[in-house]
């Protein structure tokens, strides 16, 4: 191996894709049981490796010298291989660090919890005290310098911050959230530095509460191109960072469009997928495949309650797709779970159009007639807001619209 990553779990990293075009070199993934550690470190084949959980405080005993960011963390994340001597570096502070700047989160003068108590939390720490913070460890087994999460409810009006430095809310267990923001009265922001899914569980939580967050997608990308700069001497220019994410996501994002029957959806998700080259999806479509029946013919022999569960189970399917265009059925919303799956991997646009614009349908049961089409407006505007990321306006042409959603997706 001359370039890769150790660790494990590693069946859902980025990271081959990441340093391909961030700097064209060689690079695998290499899963390593911690007994295999010594036995790989001894033979020092590679000329340089980024480390992930659960190894970066464990590979510190076989490297011949820490840099300054290592030791300041007390984790290392990655290692160059300088004429068979090891020097261990941690990029994750600076990946971190520009993380929360490019984002507007600012740590000073906040008492921030962070979750967790291994190599990436370390590094986490230190870069909130970098950036002025005050942070405060936050582990399942708390020892010297650290509290428990018992403590950390009890407490939880002093802190205005989190940083998740764990693995809970990762592929494939990305039902899972390390912690309920809902008791932190004071939040400010809430930091995930896990990168896959794009939006855990915890983050969409956040967003549930119009409370500022940011996820480890683009901590990965920059820290990778910090590494990228040791490994081979040259720096990686802010350009090339901001290709390497934007391709990223056009090949592994969802581009989700929600809003009102009869607002544009489909057509407008087959534009993009026609200018893109992206798989469509119409959710609407698949329901009626799944349930052998109209949506209509559904509503009437099994009732409303069935056909939603029904979407929600093709929701959930749905989070594990990568690079597709997907169009829902307007009462998606009316589930928050539906929209939580939808997130996981997806940018989420509602195309919003006057209801004067909107007509009735015979084939959606709930907005059949000119009046149940503007009562139905009315009680799921405010839906199509929360749940989205960005709200498109389609009152004029579909060119205009689809135009404005390209350079939303960062696809025009």
């Amino acid at each position: 191996m001359k370039y890769g990553l150790i660790g494990r779990p590693l069946g859902h990293s980025w990271s081959p894709e990441i340093h391909a075009l961030l700097a064209d070199i060689p690079y695998e993934k290499k899963e390593l049981q911690e007994e295999a550690l010594e036995d790989f470190f001894r033979l020092r084949d590679f000329k340089g490796i980024n480390v992930t959980i659960p190894y970066k405080e464990k590979v510190i005993p076989y490297l011949d010298e820490l840099d300054e960011s290592a030791r300041a963390a007390g984790a290392v994340n990655c290692i160059v291989n300088e004429n068979g001597k090891l020097k261990g570096y941690n990029t994750d502070l600076l990946g971190l660090r520009q993380m929360l700047e490019r984002n507007g989160i600012d740590p000073k003068g906040k008492t921030v919890a962070i979750l967790g108590s291994g190599g990436a939390a370390k590094a986490a720490c230190t870069a909130i005290e970098q950036m002025h913070g005050t942070p405060v460890i936050v582990s399942r087994h708390p020892s010297k310098d650290m509290i428990g999460y018992e403590e950390l409810y009890e407490r939880a009006a002093d802190f205005e911050m989190i940083v998740n430095a764990t693995p809970v809310g990762m592929k494939p267990d990305s039902d899972k959230c390390p912690v309920d923001i809902a008791v932190f009265e004071h939040l400010e922001a809430v930091v995930d530095i896990v990168a896959n899914p794009l939006m855990t569980r915890l983050l969409f939580n956040a967003k549930m509460r119009d409370i500022p967050f940011c996820g480890g997608f683009e901590m990965l990308v920059r820290q990778a191109a910090e590494a990228d700069c040791l490994f081979t001497g040259e720096k990686v220019s802010e350009e090339v960072i901001e290709t390497c994410i934007k391709k990223l996501l056009a090949k592994r994002r969802n581009i989700v469009l929600i809003g009102m029957p009869t607002s544009g959806k489909t057509t407008l998700a087959e534009m993009i997928a026609s200018h893109t080259g992206r798989p469509l999806l119409e959710m609407d479509e698949v329901l009626v495949d799944r349930l052998g029946m109209s949506i209509k013919d559904c509503f009437a022999q099994y009732g409303e309650a069935y056909f939603r569960h029904m979407e929600t189970e093709l929701a959930k399917d749905l989070r594990n797709k990568e690079g597709i265009v997907i169009s829902t059925g307007g009462g998606i919303i009316k589930n928050e779970e539906n929209m939580r799956y939808l997130h996981e991997n997806g940018i989420v646009i509602a195309i919003d159009r006057d209801p004067a614009l909107l007509y009735p349908t015979d084939s959606r049961p709930l907005s059949s007639t000119v009046d149940a089409v503007k009562v139905l407006y009315e009680e799921r505007k405010y839906l199509y807001k929360k749940y989205s990321d960005v709200v498109v306006d389609n009152n004029g042409s579909l060119q205009n619209t689809f135009d404005e959603i390209m350079i939303i997706t960062g696809e025009e």
